[in-house]
């Protein structure tokens, strides 16, 4: 689809398209995050035989389990927002979720049999296919100026932080019926939202942008300043997926939380992430620019992730809600940033380079976290921590020293 065509749409079909894919990113990042707080005390306990695999440590394993998942992502995304700067959003979209709910199935079965190579053969398809969040990003791209970017980036940030909140929750009480039910579930919720996408969203999303490049997102790297971007970018989301990968893990050991526990934890978190993105972000838009907001955003998530870790009471509440809030800035402000600077460029490849990045953090996270959590599981944490507070300090570097990355004058 050509950014013009969107650019050019009345302020009421914009709103609309914005709309369906709002919800399409609630309920397929919903099924997403099912099975979140299960996998945890699962191999924990180390009772299933998908804890026992060749007798390798119950903690690598976990490492194993959630590294498959990003790399399927990893490789997925860098050629589904290129792919849809081709073949159209609507198309892509719909292809990718359907291709989700039957991972989703295969993994429901993999989870009944408990056959640990099938599960992470599953995992990693179902990867391959959701990477389609960047086609909701270059959407929302798409719609500017009609639709201002930030917003909808945050809107579209809001949106799967529910979905990280309805997911998780759903999922603690679902594991009660058995491990399996819950990946069933996940793939009729990806299976509602191919249907959804299919039918509502307006064919002029299959138009092909008109400078759509048949190159994937990683082609991207070959200038250096995206490189130093994306290297802080990696940099910052391998902190926040330690974080994300292995604060169920240290609840589970420094609290003795079961998977519902670990679930209203999580509400907590999504709902300071939703309201942050809602009512926060736009008065953070109007007295600070792009750059200023994303440092807040990432040095706020940094400082309360160091708390957290060091905390020895409830009193880490406090410090979810912190991180919730500082993730929802950064992430409603630096896709805004990065998308500003280089608004020429496709943006589904853009999108896609960014939604590789974030999946490749997801990947060092867990294996190094599987390496630190088989000594204490607060190293990663305070790893986390530290990763992302260097990321802060390199954008700051290269957007106030270098100026690598320009932005149009207020």
């Amino acid at each position: 689809m050509s950014q013009q065509t969107l650019t050019d749409t009345d302020t009421a079909s914009a709103n609309k398209i914005l709309a369906v894919t709002l919800l399409v990113t609630l309920i397929s990042v919903a099924g997403i995050a099912l099975p979140y707080p299960v996998l945890a005390p699962l191999f924990a306990e180390a009772n299933s035989q998908l804890t026992q695999f060749m007798g390798l440590p119950s903690e690598l394993l976990l490492g194993i389990v959630l590294g498959i998942y990003p790399l399927g992502i990893i490789i997925g995304s860098s050629m589904i927002g290129s792919l849809s700067d081709t073949y159209g959003r609507k198309r892509l979209l719909t292809l990718t979720l359907l291709g989700s709910a039957l991972g989703y199935a295969l993994t429901a079965v993999a989870a009944l049999s408990e056959h640990f190579v099938l599960f992470c053969l599953a995992r990693f398809f179902t990867g391959l296919c959701e990477g389609n969040i960047s086609i909701a990003r270059a959407i929302a791209a798409d719609l500017h100026p009609t639709i201002d970017k930030t917003r909808s980036f945050s809107l579209i940030s809001a949106m799967g932080y529910g979905g990280y909140l309805i997911g998780p929750l759903a999922g603690g009480y679902l594991v009660l019926l058995g491990i399996d039910a819950v990946f069933w579930i996940a793939a009729i919720a990806c299976l509602f939202c191919a249907l959804l996408s299919h039918f509502s969203l307006p064919a002029s999303l299959d138009i092909a942008a008109q400078n759509a490049q048949k190159q994937t997102s990683l082609a991207l790297l070959k200038e250096p300043a995206i490189r130093r971007f994306c290297l802080l970018y990696l940099m910052l989301t391998t902190g926040v997926n330690l974080y994300y990968e292995y604060y169920p893990l240290h609840l589970v050991r420094q609290y003795q939380y079961s998977s519902v526990d670990i679930s209203w934890v999580t509400v907590l978190l999504t709902s300071c992430m939703i309201a942050a993105s809602i009512l926060l972000n736009p008065k953070i838009q109007q007295r600070f620019n792009h750059a200023q907001a994303g440092l807040i955003g990432m040095l706020t998530f940094a400082i309360a992730l160091a708390m957290f870790a060091l905390t020895q009471s409830l009193l880490f509440m406090a410090t979810f809600a912190l991180m919730g809030i500082g993730i929802a800035i950064y992430n409603g402000f630096l896709p805004s940033y990065l998308s500003t600077a280089y608004e020429q460029r496709p943006q589904g490849q853009l999108m896609g380079m960014l939604v590789t990045i974030f999946c490749l953090g997801n990947l060092v996270a867990a294996l190094l976290g599987g390496i630190f959590s088989m000594f204490d599981v607060r190293a990663a944490l305070l790893f986390g921590a530290t990763i992302a507070t260097l990321a802060a300090a390199l954008f700051y570097h290269g957007h106030y020293r270098s100026q690598m990355w320009q932005q149009p004058t207020p």
